[in-house]
């Protein structure tokens, strides 16, 4: 702690805290995470304040949520503690964390918490779901559990089509179609689980019914490619992560990758003698190899030899900032392309990470690619997934268009 806090002064006021004791493991704890000394005072000095606000009360959630609903709001305490919401509440974050005291869990019964449980190892293990899937449809069967106030395995038997087609049809007609589309499918999906583990008597998810949704219904959003070069200008490649984020927004304008298969990559997957990128597509869970343009495999070469920080991590991208070495999650990813589209005065165009790839497909369709070639350079099994884009091929769209009445063509 002498090390950061070179003040006798502060290291005293510190230590008098009412959390001091916590505060000096504080720093220890912030430091192993790589925490950069001005990010550092700030969290530390975050934590004094909340426990001068606490006294001797106890480090919670609840209390947490208490200092920030009513106090950070309505705060004239004096420097140096910190207001801003987001830094207090990181700093809070990390220092229950610390304390390994997670966020409890919604109360619910034993028995709906087994069966999720079972459910969810059922989806990951046996359907071979990615994790994220797993997650949503673990979502609605809870909500689906929470609605019916299941609390004992002997009332799944009495659950009869009617009340499940009723439950469906009021809970989705709030939302868009493809998000009671979701909501359908997800509860099909428990209750053919529920009927592959004997706890109903019959198949209900037939009562489910469908939202209309109907496929290739409507155009993908696309941006020109000068919108793309645009987006890869605003990134300074001369900085550690400005390698790492031009090397990332590479694979997305070059490949079409998803930010799932950017954040999958491995550094050993990166073959720059063959100027090939071998990864695993995490939706299809299978491997892949795609041959990489010039520029990619330069930005990859000089973020591996220059930016990438010492790491344990397989993944080629990871957390510049703490916690260094860290694997970058698809969350990141997408951070990456909101935060250079933001940067390029595009932020109302570019809002995601799937607007570039459908981008990528329909410059490809544009420009007289197969659609098996583009299904193979996304990762496509089905061809029928491609399809859509084949209806943003502007140029055959101009050849058979009739003219207005009237008009020269």
């Amino acid at each position: 702690m002498e090390e950061i806090f070179r003040r006798k002064r502060v290291r005293a006021r510190i230590l008098g805290n009412p959390l001091g004791c916590v505060l000096r493991q504080y720093v220890g704890y912030l430091t192993g995470r790589g925490h950069r000394p001005s990010g550092l005072h700030q969290y530390v000095f975050a934590v004094e304040h909340f426990g001068n606000w606490l006294g001797a009360g106890s480090v919670s959630h609840e209390s947490v949520d208490r200092f920030m609903a009513r106090h950070i709001p309505t705060c004239h305490c004096k420097k140096p503690a910190p207001r801003a919401g987001r830094c207090v509440r990181a700093a809070l974050n990390r220092l229950l964390e610390m304390l390994g005291l997670s966020r409890p869990d919604p109360v619910m019964p034993a028995v709906a918490g087994r069966l999720l449980r079972e459910y969810k190892t059922h989806l990951l293990v046996v359907t071979g779901l990615a994790e994220s899937t797993a997650n949503y449809r673990l979502r609605y069967a809870r909500d689906l559990l929470q609605h019916f106030a299941v609390h004992r395995i002997s009332q799944l038997r009495s659950w009869g089509p009617t009340e499940f087609a009723d439950y469906v049809a009021r809970t989705g007609r709030r939302w868009k179609p493809g998000s009671g589309q979701q909501l359908a499918s997800s509860v099909r999906s428990f209750l053919r689980f529920l009927l592959f583990k004997g706890l109903v008597r019959r198949d209900l998810a037939t009562a489910i019914p469908s939202f209309a949704n109907w496929r290739l219904s409507s155009l993908p959003a696309v941006v020109e490619r000068t919108k793309l070069e645009k987006l890869l200008a605003a990134v300074d490649a001369t900085t550690p992560i400005g390698m790492r984020d031009r090397g990332a927004l590479l694979c997305m304008i070059d490949l079409g990758l998803r930010a799932s298969d950017v954040a999958a990559i491995t550094a050993d997957g990166v073959d720059l003698r063959a100027d090939v990128l071998r990864l695993r597509h995490v939706k299809e869970r299978r491997m892949a190899e795609l041959p990489m343009t010039k520029r990619l495999a330069l930005a990859l070469r000089r973020y591996l030899r220059d930016g990438r920080p010492p790491s344990d991590a397989g993944e080629l991208f990871v957390i510049h900032r703490a916690p260094i070495g860290q694997p970058l999650k698809p969350i990141g990813i997408r951070g990456i392309v909101v935060r250079y589209a933001a940067r390029a005065d595009m932020a109302t165009l570019i809002r995601g990470t799937h607007i570039i790839r459908h981008s990528v497909a329909s410059a490809l369709i544009n420009a007289g690619t197969s659609i098996k070639g583009i299904a193979d350079l996304l990762g496509h099994r089905s061809i029928d997934t491609t399809a859509i884009y084949a209806k943003v091929n502007m140029r055959s769209l101009a050849d058979v268009a009739m003219p207005w009445p009237g008009a020269r063509r």
